[in-house]
């Protein structure tokens, strides 16, 4: 990697991790019933794709090449979401796993509640309820297991993203056919 690529993913991805830290806490403190709000993630993703592409407008910035690579700006994405995302799960799951255990057993029964009601909303049936429901009863949403296996799914969101950030950032050079 590229000394200026590097030397803008590094506080892009921690200010990133750090903001995503922030909004845990505050929803933390405030109510926690809000982590099982749609919207939230929405927030979320919002702030990825803001800091993401200030990342990539920086490193074009000080890109030394004359046209800026769709290689540049898809590393620059890419990386400093995935640090951002890292520092952000490592964080949850100490607060969900040794801090407040407790808060992560409330998280999911209200999770739960809303799953259910949802699929009422959607007609589903009292038994295909109970069985989703006994499904993700035994299923901690804070455990380190699945958080890696949300982080690995946020790797290909990011990757996509990261894709369609590239092609709209890069440039092409007229002398190369």
């Amino acid at each position: 990697m590229k000394k200026s690529l590097q030397s803008v993913i590094v506080p892009y991805g921690l200010t990133l991790g750090v903001i995503s830290i922030l909004i845990t806490v505050l929803i933390y403190a405030l109510n926690l019933e809000l982590f099982t709000k749609w919207y939230i993630t929405l927030i979320n993703l919002a702030i990825v794709l803001v800091i993401g592409i200030m990342a990539v407008k920086q490193v074009k910035a000080i890109d030394p090449e004359p046209f800026f690579s769709f290689k540049s700006a898809f590393s620059a994405f890419f990386f400093t979401v995935l640090l951002g995302s890292f520092i952000s799960i490592v964080f949850t799951g100490i607060l969900f796993n040794f801090i407040d255990s407790e808060a992560a057993k409330y998280v999911q029964e209200m999770t739960l509640e809303a799953s259910r009601e949802m699929m009422e909303n959607f007609g589903a049936q009292q038994a295909q309820i109970d069985a989703a429901i006994a499904q993700q009863e035994g299923n901690n949403p804070f455990g380190w297991k699945n958080l890696f296996m949300g982080f690995a799914f946020s790797i290909v969101l990011y990757a996509i993203l990261s894709l369609i950030i590239a092609a709209i950032f890069k440039e092409k050079d007229p002398n190369r056919a």
